[in-house]
């Protein structure tokens, strides 16, 4: 199924790479203009991928794309790259706040600095996005807003990382009350599982790397499909993997393809 967003603007942050990139990628594939929205203009050989790379993917393919650099600790930067999209666009549809990082150490073991960091990337950072595009959307009575969490989020899971993916799940939840009578969806996603991209692998021992089997971002990429078609009619409020997504708001078809594409695990962790 093709043209699902067709005439739709959807931001993705953190979209050089990873899971945002991926993201991308499957809206601009079902008609959307995507915003490429990110801090590295530059390759690094050790995570390749840039805004610039991530546009010329999706137009290479026939699709609409614009880098925008985009700091989402800085309220300015996020501002200004909401300005530059209306400007360009004149409306924003989707806007996935998927910007994240992961430092290294323990609670009682990281730098100070970073501590407050991951905070104001993963958790202002998200809130900036949101509101940044919030006006407009109002203004039109329609959009749909995306938050990404993670399964260390998860009841049991501990650290900062835990914290602040914790700390956007509420957060998600009480946009979307806040706003359930004004036509905008709210709503979280996390992977079902660990799925294959340069910095899950870059994390990892060259040990880890030899054993690590990260999923393909199939099911990731249809859940953040669907999460982008939801009004608060339909859903609302919701922190879904995307083996969840899939099942709650996608087709029998795709559900059935997806437990024979991956492991039994991920349709376990529906039933």
């Amino acid at each position: 199924m093709t043209g699902r967003l067709e005439g739709k603007v959807a931001i993705v942050t953190g979209s050089s790479r990873g899971l945002g990139q991926y993201c991308a990628f499957a809206y601009a594939r079902e008609g959307a203009k995507v915003v490429i929205a990110a801090r590295t203009q530059q390759d690094s050989e050790r995570l390749p991928g840039t805004i610039y790379d991530s546009v010329a993917q999706i137009e290479d393919r026939g699709g609409q794309a614009m880098a925008v650099v985009c700091n989402v600790a800085d309220p300015d930067s996020v501002q200004a790259m909401t300005d530059e999209v209306l400007q360009k666009w004149g409306q924003i549809d989707v806007v996935m706040a998927n910007a994240g990082i992961l430092p290294g150490g323990g609670v009682s073991t990281m730098q100070l600095r970073h501590f407050e960091l991951e905070f104001r990337v993963n958790v202002v950072g998200a809130f900036y996005t949101l509101r940044s595009a919030l006006p407009s959307m109002l203004e039109r009575g329609t959009g749909s807003l995306i938050t990404i969490s993670s399964g260390a989020a998860d009841p049991g899971r501990s650290g900062h990382y835990a914290a602040t993916k914790r700390a956007v799940e509420a957060m998600t939840v009480g946009m979307a009350d806040e706003l359930k009578d004004t036509g905008i969806a709210v709503n979280c996603l996390k992977p079902t599982s660990s799925i294959r991209t340069a910095g899950a692998i870059f994390r990892r021992t060259p040990a880890e790397r030899a054993e690590y089997k990260g999923l393909t971002p199939e099911s990731y990429e249809e859940a953040a499909i669907l999460l982008a078609l939801q009004t608060p009619a339909t859903c609302t409020g919701a922190v879904f993997t995307d083996a969840q997504a899939v099942k709650a708001l996608g087709s029998a078809e795709d559900l059935s393809r997806f437990k024979a594409l991956y492991p039994a695990s991920w349709a376990e962790s529906i039933s």
